[in-house]
């Protein structure tokens, strides 16, 4: 059976070159390969050369709508300090169609599988994966990743909690600008802030919440759970100021901040909490 569906593939994918894209399939092909290349060996500068500043493209989020170029290089940098080692190996490139002719348009995807160590934990991760590319004027346009972020996010991660670990628990104050709705930001918040800051932050996942009865009730918040103090210490000192582990992340999460900023503004009361 296995054979049989690489045939197919295979058969699917000339047919595909024969429409005189294939001179372009290649080159583009060498282009997406040089990419990744760029990315095991972390030089994100060098790949931000290949985007083009109207990309759209897929990131491998629950409930993320597409990304443009900001995200995207937030998505880059955040991989490259989470995870070492970086390696792809890929089972097959294979041409793209035109969605709406089936012929070939000169794109290319991948099917294959990385390899990387996860920087906090040290665990290895084998994650297979899918990734699409298009282009224009020599650079990638549109496509995007599937894999399972969030399964191997769980695997490197707490999810719960357990004792030891620390809650900081914000309550905001939020004022929108001017035409933006709640709903906006809220989804701005927990589809592209949430998981940029998961990406950045090793060993701490966040919640947005809303208050629904007591004090603050109908007000937005915030719950920032670290594995331990100790890694809470990693980027606060006691009197609660960034250190420079933190002011190098939240520099590099500057245009998601950014974003965020042409929505609302918002303060915020906190206190954290140690699970006993």
């Amino acid at each position: 059976m296995k054979k049989v569906i690489i045939l197919l593939i295979a058969s699917v994918a000339i047919s595909a070159c024969t429409n005189g894209k294939h001179a372009e399939f290649k080159k583009n092909t060498e282009i997406a390969k040089k990419y990744f290349k760029l990315h095991e060996v972390e030089d994100a500068e060098s790949m931000f050369k290949y985007l083009h500043e109207d990309i759209e493209w897929h990131m491998p989020v629950y409930g993320m709508e597409m990304a443009g170029i900001e995200e995207v290089k937030a998505g880059v940098l955040g991989y490259q300090a989470d995870f070492d080692n970086m390696k792809f190996t890929a089972d097959y490139w294979l041409p793209g169609v035109d969605t709406e002719t089936g012929l070939a348009d000169g794109s290319t995807r991948a099917y294959g599988t990385w390899t990387s160590t996860h920087a906090k934990s040290g665990k290895e991760t084998k994650l297979t994966s899918y990734h699409s590319f298009e282009f224009k004027d020599g650079k990638i346009i549109s496509g995007g990743d599937w894999f399972d972020l969030g399964g191997m996010m769980n695997a490197l991660l707490p999810q719960s909690l357990k004792k030891g670990s620390l809650l900081g628990l914000h309550s905001f104050k939020v004022k929108l600008k001017k035409g933006v709705t709640s709903d906006q930001f809220e989804a701005y918040f927990t589809n592209t802030l949430i998981p940029a800051y998961e990406n950045a932050y090793i060993g701490v996942s966040l919640h947005l919440i809303e208050g629904l009865r007591g004090q603050y009730k109908g007000n937005l918040g915030m719950v920032w759970i670290f594995e331990s103090n100790e890694v809470r210490n990693l980027y606060f000192d006691n009197n609660e100021q960034s250190i420079p582990l933190n002011k190098e992340t939240r520099a590099k999460l500057k245009s998601v901040d950014d974003g965020l900023a042409k929505l609302g503004t918002w303060t915020s009361n906190y206190t954290d909490w140690s699970v006993q």
